[in-house]
This record gives C-alpha cells, structure tokens and sequence, in this order.
C-alpha cells in the first residue's frame, strides 16, 4: 500500500509538469504538423542561462529568470524562422533542421558549462501528503503547472490569436480563407512554446540537475504524451500526461529507473501501430 501511494502522489507531480511540458511542444507540433526536436534544449538553455546570470553574474535570481524567459522565447522564434519555417514544406527537412540546431545547441553547452550538474534554487520545507514526506517545492511545482494549463486554455479560447491557433491547427487552408496568416500564427505558437519549455526548466531543474544532454528525455516524453493524446488536442495532452506519468513511476518502483527511460519509446510505437492518431486525434 506504501509503494501504491507513492506512485499516486509523485505519479501526480510528475504527469503535471510533463504536461505543461507537452502543451508547449503540441502546439508548435499542431500547428505546423511537424515536431521541434530542439525543444528539448530550450528546456536545457533556460537552466543553464538563470544559472550564470544569477550564480556567476550577479544578477538578482527573479530578475535572472525574467531574462532567461524572454530570451529563451526569442531563441524559440529564431529556431522557427532558422530552421523551421523555410521548410516547411519538406517534412524530413524539418526533423534534420532542427536535430541539427539541438545537437548545435548541445555542443555549445557541454564546451560553455561543460558535463558537472548544475541545480537552482530550492523551495525549502517539506509536507506529510497521504502519509508520505513530500518537498514543498513539488507542491509550488504542482500549482505552477496547474496555473499554467488554466492560462495556456484561456489564450487559446478567449484571445483572437489562441483562436487562430486553433484554426490553423484544424487547417491551414481554411484559416487562409478566413483571412488569417498560419506563419504568423506558428511565430506566435513558438513563441508560447519557448516560455512554456522555460517555465518547466526553471520549476524542475531545482529537483533534477541540469547537464548539456537533460533535454532529451522530457523531449521523447513530451512527444510520447503527443502522440498518444493526438495532435494538438489539449484534452489529449493532459489524459496522455497523466497516464504517462503514473506509468512510468509504476515503472519506476517495480523495475527500476532504467527501465523507465524506455516508456515514452514503448508508447510512441505501441500507438503508432494500434492508434495512429492517437487517443483523442482524428485522422485526416
């Protein structure tokens, strides 16, 4: 029963932050119909860049974080416009373009900072939940993340932009016809994307340490979660977060860490061979 609790409890925390993770990802992924596979290291660029401005530069943390958020989103609109954009109509290219960007990306880091884990600041303290010692800092994490899906929800059903989003995600060529302009739209979905990859760095590097390679693992997560959720549905995303999370920390206490590492892998075939569309997509 110890061992059921826990998966419940960190099975929640972790499905949480993987979403806001994977909305972020699944936007860019809806609209354009193809995947950033270098959103995994704007999650790793945020980290590392709160860490210099505040750690070795000086700067006051919150004001190091308000920078790196900014700067990260920017990065995330360079990389659509570099790598993403020009072709789009090739989707090969694409995942060529922006493996490569990531892998660029990757280098910088490792020769920048190089392979010691650096961290974050901590949230201090800890609360019994279920019986289970749990950090406040996963509670702010928890509340964070939940804060985030309310907004990324009311942007995309109550502003003009979030609406068009919508619209070019359902069909580039009807939202031409009502007039909207789909490369404008995926600028504005990069940039939601990048602060949203920001946002869960700064809230999870403080609970797991950052080198130049951490991207890749929330990464092929966030694309499992995907995948199975269908393509740009945020009801999809939040159901295959949660599943994803509680499996993969029943993983986790059954057979191991390791063997975790290969669940979004097992899940992205598993549902391209049973589901392609995923759970909640709807094929074309």
């Amino acid at each position: 029963m110890e061992e059921l609790r826990y998966v419940l409890v960190f099975g929640l925390f972790h499905s949480v932050t993987y979403m806001v993770f994977s909305l972020g990802f699944s936007l860019v992924f809806g609209v354009a119909r193809l995947p950033n596979l270098s959103y995994g290291a704007l999650y790793v660029l945020t980290g590392y860049l709160v860490y210099v401005l505040a750690n070795q530069l000086g700067v006051p943390f919150y004001a190091a974080v308000s920078a790196s958020l900014l700067a990260t989103a920017a990065v995330s609109l360079a990389v659509g416009e570099i790598a993403i954009r020009p072709v789009l109509r090739f989707p090969v290219s694409v995942f060529v373009t922006t493996m490569a960007i990531a892998y660029i990306l990757e280098e910088f880091f490792r020769m920048q900072m190089g392979l010691k884990p650096v961290t974050l600041p901590y949230y201090p303290g800890t609360t019994t939940l279920f019986g289970i010692p749990v950090s406040n800092h996963w509670l702010l994490v928890t509340g964070v993340c939940l804060l985030m899906l309310l907004a990324l929800l009311a942007f995309l059903f109550k502003t003009n932009t979030g609406k068009a989003v919508r619209a070019v995600a359902e069909s580039w060529e009807e939202s031409m016809r009502l007039g909207i302009n789909p490369l404008r739209v995926l600028r504005a979905a990069l940039l939601v994307s990048g602060l949203y990859a920001a946002l869960t760095s700064i809230l999870l590097t403080p609970l797991k340490a950052l080198t130049p390679s951490a991207g890749w693992v929330p990464l092929f997560a966030a694309f499992a979660i995907v995948v199975m959720g269908g393509l740009g549905n945020v009801l999809g995303t939040v159901v295959a977060s949660l599943a994803y999370g509680f499996a993969e920390q029943l993983v986790v206490y059954t057979l191991g860490g390791g063997i975790a590492r290969v669940v979004p892998l097992v899940l992205i075939v598993l549902v391209l061979v049973l589901r392609p569309h995923g759970f909640f997509g709807r094929g074309e």
